[in-house]
């Protein structure tokens, strides 16, 4: 396509503004009222999932279900406290899972495999009724999304 030969007009000084506020600063207005509702929203399913595994943790819960995931969660190179993270994930979310594993104390190696498992497994209730309108069976794809997940979790342990 051809370029016209003429440049565009110049722009009058303050057109453009809506009553008499930059567009610039407009955009960054706009920006910053988005970024407040997204935090505002990972908020409200992040907190109460690290408020929760802090109270376990604080009344000695947390080592008792770490106790009795720990030889599940061997499979997996994680502690058994991920357990409750891989359960909250696949519950609630994605972001509630990461939350709910903060206070774990996890090392870069145990948040590869963590995230890798939720990544590919999370928001099983929420994403039933999707899978469900869709068409296809939501048991078939959960079962399918937690064998993935697993045997994504195994293999990153054998190769990190």
């Amino acid at each position: 396509m051809a370029r016209p030969l003429h440049p565009p007009a110049a722009v009058p000084r303050g057109a453009g503004r809506e009553g008499g506020v930059h567009p610039f600063r407009l955009a960054v207005a706009r920006g910053l009222r988005s970024t407040l509702r997204v935090l505002a929203d990972l908020a409200r399913t992040m907190l109460p999932a690290m408020i929760v595994v802090m109270i376990l943790d604080r009344s000695g819960w947390l080592a008792r279900i770490a106790g009795l995931a720990a030889p599940a969660m061997a499979w997996f190179g994680l502690p058994g406290g991920s357990a409750l993270a891989l359960l909250i994930g696949n519950t609630v979310g994605l972001y509630s899972g990461v939350a709910a594993a903060v206070p774990l104390g996890l090392d870069y190696k145990e948040w590869t495999i963590l995230g890798t498992m939720l990544a590919i497994s999370h928001a099983h209730p929420v994403e039933a009724s999707i899978i469900a309108r869709a068409g296809a069976n939501p048991w078939t794809v959960m079962a399918a999304r937690l064998l993935a997940s697993a045997a994504a979790g195994a293999l990153l342990n054998l190769v990190l």
